[in-house]
C-alpha cells in the first residue's frame, strides 16, 4: 500500500475509531447534574480560611476553559489558575476533528456555536511530496463531513478559539498571573493547589474539592505525580497566521498557491510545510524541519532561504511577509497510565500530548471533558468519577498518540522517498 493511502486510511480509522468508543453512554448531561451545597456556592469570608472552591482548574487555553463552562453550568464554583498575566493574541492555528464539535455540542451548543462562528470549514486537503511527483493526493469531499460524522473539519485561529471560549465566563474566575507548583492533600479530603505569583516566590494555595490539570505539556503537577515522567522533542517548528491583507496578492493565483478552504501538506526529505487557507483570507502555515541542534534559531531571511527553490514560490513569500512568528520544539510524551490520585487529575495535554501530524491535540481535550463530565453526573464531584474517567479515556488516547507518532513518521517517510 502506497504511503499515501497508508495516511489517508490510517486518519480514516483514527477518527471513526474515536467516534465509536467515545459513544458509549446516551445519558442526557444536563438531566444529571448534581447539586452543588450552600457552602460550596461561596467562598469562605473568614480570612483566616483558605477560599474553598469545588474545583480548581490549572490552564486557561482551550482545554481550561471549555471544562469550566461545562463545571459551572452544572452549579460548581470554579477557579482558573493560569501561568500568563492576561489574555492576549497567542500562537497560531489549529485543526479540530468533527468528534471535538461533537462534543462541545453535547456540552454546550452555545459554545460549540460561537467556535464554529470563528472557524473555516475545511473543503480540501492535499498532499505533496517534494521529492517524489508521485507521491501526491488531493482529498475534495471534506464538504461532505457534517454528513458523514455529524460535524465538519474546521481549521481556527488560535486566538480566535480562546476568545470564542472565554465567551460568558465570569471574570471573577480566574487567577492570571499564577504559576502552579504543585499540590498537597488536605486531612479533611479536600486538596491545596500551590502557585507562585509572577515577580514573587512566595506560595499561595487554593482550597478545593478536585483539582484537574489542564495546563499542557510542562505540567507540573504531572510531574509531581510521576517524577520520571518525560515529554519527547522530535523537530522544530515556526508557525504563524499572515493576515488576508497581506496574503492575497500572494494566493491570488490558484494554480501556484491554494484555493479556498483548503489544508495542505508539503514534504520535503528532512522539513516540511503545514498550510491553511482559512475563510477570511488569512493564511496559517507550520514549518518543520529535522535537526539535531534544537536548540538552533532561524530568523526571517533564514526561513526563507531554507523554503527558496525547493517549495513552491508561494511559500517562500507567505515566510517572507510575515514578521512575527511562534518558535518551538514539537514534543509528545510516552503513553501514560497514571493521569492522577485521589481528587486530582489530568487532562488534555498535560496527560497525552502527541505530535501535531493527525491535528488530535484540542480535539482529543475536548472528548476527554465530555467523558469526565459523564462521570461527574453520574457519580458526582468524588474520586471515583475521576477514576473512572480515566480508565475510559487511556485506552483511547493512547491510540490516538501512538497514531499520531506513526503518521508523523510516515509523512516523513513521504518526503523521503525517491
Amino acid at each position: 500500500m502506497k504511503t499515501r493511502q497508508i495516511i489517508s486510511s490510517l486518519s480514516f480509522f483514527t477518527v471513526s475509531f474515536f467516534l465509536q468508543l467515545n459513544d458509549h453512554s446516551t445519558v442526557a448531561l444536563s438531566s444529571l447534574a448534581t447539586p452543588v451545597s450552600s457552602e460550596a456556592q461561596s467562598e469562605s469570608k473568614d480570612p483566616n480560611k483558605i477560599p474553598i472552591v469545588d474545583v480548581a482548574v490549572v490552564g486557561a487555553g482551550p482545554a481550561g476553559l471549555a471544562l469550566a463552562h461545562c463545571l459551572i453550568d452544572r452549579g460548581y464554583k470554579v477557579k482558573i489558575l493560569e501561568r500568563r498575566s492576561t489574555f492576549r493574541p497567542v500562537g497560531s492555528a489549529v485543526f479540530l476533528h468533527p468528534f471535538a464539535l461533537n462534543s462541545l455540542k453535547k456540552l454546550s451548543p452555545d459554545v460549540a456555536a460561537n467556535v464554529m462562528e470563528a472557524a473555516t470549514q475545511v473543503g480540501t486537503v492535499t498532499v505533496k511530496s517534494l521529492t517524489n511527483t508521485k507521491n501526491q493526493a488531493v482529498f475534495d469531499t471534506f464538504d461532505k463531513a457534517p454528513g458523514v460524522f455529524g460535524s465538519p473539519f474546521v481549521t481556527i485561529k488560535f486566538w480566535d478559539l480562546l476568545q470564542s471560549l472565554r465567551l460568558g465566563l465570569p471574570e471573577d474566575i480566574f487567577y492570571f498571573g499564577s504559576d502552579v507548583q504543585g499540590y498537597q492533600e488536605c486531612d479533611d479530603g479536600r486538596v491545596e493547589l500551590l502557585y507562585n505569583t509572577e515577580g514573587s516566590d512566595e506560595k499561595k494555595s487554593v482550597n478545593a474539592k478536585m483539582i484537574i490539570d489542564a495546563s499542557g505539556i510542562r505540567s507540573k503537577i504531572r510531574k509531581q505525580l510521576s517524577p520520571n515522567s518525560q515529554s519527547v522533542p522530535f523537530c522544530k517548528a515556526y508557525m504563524a497566521v499572515l493576515p488576508a491583507d497581506k496574503a492575497k496578492s500572494i494566493m491570488s493565483d490558484t494554480q501556484n498557491s491554494m484555493t479556498n478552504r483548503e489544508l495542505g501538506f508539503i514534504v520535503g526529505e528532512v522539513d516540511g510545510m503545514t498550510l491553511a487557507t482559512l475563510e477570511n483570507g488569512d493564511v496559517w502555515w507550520t514549518y518543520t524541519y529535522f535537526d539535531d541542534d534544537l536548540e538552533s534559531s532561524m530568523d526571517q531571511k533564514q526561513l526563507v532561504e531554507r523554503v527558496q527553490g525547493r517549495f513552491p514560490p508561494f511559500v517562500a513569500e507567505l515566510l517572507g511577509s510575515t514578521e512575527d512568528r511562534v518558535e518551538t520544539v514539537i514534543a509528545d510524551l510516552p503513553v501514560s497510565w497514571k493521569w492522577g490520585e485521589g481528587m486530582v487529575t489530568l487532562l488534555g495535554d498535560s496527560a497525552h500530548a502527541q505530535l501535531p501530524a493527525l491535528g488530535l491535540g484540542c480535539s482529543a481535550a475536548f472528548a476527554d471533558i465530555e467523558e469526565l463530565c459523564k462521570q461527574i453526573d453520574s457519580n458526582g464531584l468524588c474520586e471515583s468519577a475521576l477514576r473512572r474517567y480515566e480508565r475510559w479515556r487511556m485506552p483511547q488516547t493512547a491510540v490516538l498518540q501512538t497514531a499520531s507518532r506513526f503518521t508523523f513518521g510516515s509523512m516523513r517517510n513521504l518526503g523521503s522517498q525517491k
